[in-house]
């Protein structure tokens, strides 16, 4: 594996993370009569938000909540990034580190390319440690995966063919860098972080676990 450039999902990929104080924010913001029903459709709304919009954005966001009949102001929206990057507890998967620090050592660019707010991503990259190994970032305010503008961002004036995308998602990860003509690596059961390190320095290869661009349809 010989690329120049390496293109980043973070949740489930790089951290895996704990959302379960997430809903503490909420109880503090969202009318009392609201939550209920808030906490039911938050999810639903939000994929169908990513399939209506190209990014994401505070009034955007907080227009179609509003359209369900939630009150949750850009205020809102902006304290739940920042909550949001205080309060989750990642963890970070096995041979992530040593991967990222193999990658810098040999001269490699790492981009992270993640759908939501950098507000909130930021943050939990500082506190991994994860920041410091990164040249730059692709969020959900620029475009959402799997937009072609989001990989277009994300791989740059960087040959094509010299990029590829490491991600968990089929929809996202793999959808997105096939339209853009990359080359993508799925994080699964079988094909880990570490197995991935293992490909990056030749100890072993396994062709079938990387998606080529030649294999597309």
């Amino acid at each position: 594996m010989d690329y120049k450039k390496y293109v980043f999902d973070l949740d489930y990929t790089l951290l895996i993370p704990d959302w379960s104080k997430e809903d503490d924010y909420f109880k503090r913001t969202i009318p009392l009569e609201e939550q209920e029903e808030f906490f039911k459709q938050k999810q639903p709304i939000l994929n169908k938000y990513e399939l209506d919009f190209p990014k994401y954005d505070f009034k955007t966001l907080s227009d179609f909540f509003k359209s369900y009949g939630f009150t949750v102001s850009e205020e809102v929206i902006n304290g739940w990034m920042i909550h949001n990057g205080e309060t989750i507890e990642d963890v970070v998967p096995d041979g992530v580190i040593e991967l990222l620090e193999y990658l810098k050592s040999t001269g490699k660019e790492i981009i992270i390319l993640t759908s939501w707010f950098s507000g909130t991503q930021i943050p939990r990259l500082k506190r991994t440690g994860l920041y410091d190994y990164i040249d730059g970032i692709v969020a959900g305010e620029d475009a959402m995966k799997p937009d072609l503008e989001s990989f277009e961002l994300a791989i740059g004036d960087t040959n094509k063919e010299d990029c590829i995308m490491i991600g968990d998602s089929i929809k996202s990860d793999k959808v997105g860098a096939e339209n853009a003509g990359i080359d993508c690596y799925i994080v699964d059961k079988e094909h880990s972080m570490r197995y991935l390190l293992q490909m990056v320095m030749n100890i072993k290869e396994k062709p079938t676990c990387l998606v080529k661009r030649n294999n597309y349809k």
